[in-house]
């Protein structure tokens, strides 16, 4: 789940590598384990990379890229892709063909590849490998299609057709044919990853989200479709081509948790889109009931805005007869909990340096950072009943090593958690590799080990993640109440819709779809 950018000038730009590291960080919340910016110029290709953020990366070198004339540029926020994080994964990645090339190449990438290693051992007779990414093994099928097509759609047609069914992308390369850089940007034909791009002054802008258009000054002017490629280079208008229909499957999680707040998922702001989930919450299960409506920080801001709002409404419709030009009173006792909802509290506290944990692989760091992760308010919290929205819950770690025992030793009475996304049945395909665990580790699987989860009605999955994750209520979403808001796309981990061919589905995974397929 990296954030990639990348730039192409009309000209040579004296602002291009400003323009990059600022679009680039606009993606920081996509990764935090490291940060890469490659430029081209008419002489070759340039990088600047290093472990950390993106505010880590010397302002003197990137001064030294300026001073070269850069015309096109990529950028990458890394994301922990491996248990054990190292150095030489950090992208972007030259690709390195054991034979001469005219062609330089450079790639970032956010997405995944099934089975890569298959991938892999067909091109080692060709290629070095320095790395163990994905994005190396990507970055060299490029490259060998570009050897035989040169840039072209042509050579990008033939990557999409060779991942078809088995990976999901969205790309960034640098290449540089001995006379000048090209900048290409692809994605896969499903759409999966999030990958808009435009304009803003003389400059041609691709990123993995629209906050980078923001940030420049300027405006996304549409997503990626599936299989869409664009070619640009210095002093040309960029051409973009559909290089394969297919049903395009993007990433609703995107929306619900990953995605900046502030950037746009298919046209919609991804603010408002958690905001109408918290709405139809209430609609689902009626407004809620505690002294006070709290938001697990960051990312649940959104459903508790839209939780606080609609149970207002609610209880305001209830309250007035509005039949007359002046309302009157109705209910009484509506009223007066019309009149306690004044605001959100932002009770619960997200520590200042805290990461996101979600990120984490190894299981037992992720514990030990979520223990770490909230602190809350004793004076808004002490001796009350509480209702907190939250995005999601995945594997449950985060309420229960963290926010839960922060707000019980404030001294809350009760807890009410509000889930803007369904139960999650399925592991994300990325997290395939790591075998049974991806699936086991799961709230829902864990609320009904030795059981079957698939067999049980909301109620039922409610009530026994709450005794699961020591609340005292949970409350999901409906996936049908989801889609109506996101509109359609992924929702792998509800119902097993991946963007993934059913032959490459391991088989413990292949065993869990036919299960709920029977039963649910």
């Amino acid at each position: 789940m990296d954030g990639l950018a990348g730039i192409c000038s009309k000209n040579y730009d004296e602002n291009l590598v400003r323009k990059l590291f600022l679009a680039t960080g606009s993606n920081q919340h996509r990764g935090k384990t490291c940060a890469g910016l490659a430029i081209g110029t008419k002489k070759g290709i340039y990088t600047h990379k290093k472990r950390g953020r993106i505010g880590d990366l010397r302002t003197d070198v990137m001064k030294t890229f300026q001073d070269m004339e850069p015309g096109v540029g990529i950028g990458n926020v890394g994301y922990t892709k491996n248990r054990i994080f190292e150095n030489r994964n950090i992208e972007p990645i030259e690709i390195l063909p054991k034979n001469n090339s005219k062609y330089q190449v450079f790639v970032t990438m956010d997405g995944h590849i099934v089975n890569a290693n298959e991938l892999k051992s067909e091109l080692e007779t060709d290629y070095t490998f320095e790395t163990n990414s994905e994005t190396e093994i990507i970055g060299a099928l490029l490259h060998n299609f570009i050897k035989k097509e040169g840039v072209s759609f042509e050579a990008g047609e033939k990557l999409v057709d060779k991942l078809h069914g088995r990976a999901t992308f969205s790309l960034t390369a640098l290449v540089h044919d001995g006379k000048q850089p090209y900048l290409i940007a692809l994605n896969d034909d499903k759409a999966f990853e999030p990958f808009c791009y435009g304009t803003i002054d003389d400059a041609f802008l691709v990123s993995s989200e629209s906050t980078a258009h923001r940030r420049l000054g300027g405006s996304t002017e549409s997503q990626f479709k599936g299989a869409e490629m664009i070619i640009c280079s210095p002093g040309e208008d960029p051409k973009k081509q559909r290089l394969r229909e297919e049903k395009m499957m993007q990433d609703v999680f995107q929306a619900v948790y990953f995605g900046n707040a502030a950037s746009t998922f298919w046209g919609k702001q991804i603010f408002e889109i958690r905001r109408e989930l918290g709405k139809e919450l209430i609609k689902e299960y009626g407004p809620t009931e505690g002294n006070i409506i709290i938001p697990n920080p960051e990312s649940g801001w959104g459903v508790t805005i839209g939780l606080f709002e609609a149970s207002r409404d609610h209880y305001l419709k209830k309250a007035f007869d509005f039949s007359d030009r002046i309302p009157k009173i109705k209910d009484v006792a509506a009223f007066n909990r019309f009149l306690e909802y004044v605001t959100v509290y932002p009770a619960l506290v997200k520590q200042a340096q805290a990461v996101r944990t979600f990120q984490e692989a190894k299981k037992a760091k992720r514990f030990t950072e979520v223990g770490l992760k909230f602190s809350a308010i004793d004076s808004l919290l002490n001796y009350i009943d509480v209702d907190e929205g939250d995005d999601s819950t995945v594997k449950g770690s985060v309420g229960e090593g963290g926010s839960n025992w922060a707000q019980k030793n404030a001294g809350i009475k009760k807890l009410v958690r509000w889930i803007s996304y369904g139960p999650m049945f399925f592991p994300s395909f990325k997290e395939w590799d790591r075998g049974e665990e991806c699936l086991y580790e799961l709230a829902v699987q864990r609320a009904f080990k030795n059981d079957n989860p698939y067999n049980k009605s909301l109620e039922e999955i409610n009530k026994a993640v709450a005794e699961l994750t020591g609340v005292d209520e949970f409350r999901y979403n409906k996936k049908e109440l989801i889609e109506k808001v996101t509109g359609p796309g992924s929702f792998q981990a509800l119902d097993a819709s991946y963007p993934i061919s059913e032959e490459y589905l391991p088989d413990f995974i292949k065993r869990e779809v036919e299960k709920f397929r029977e039963y649910r």
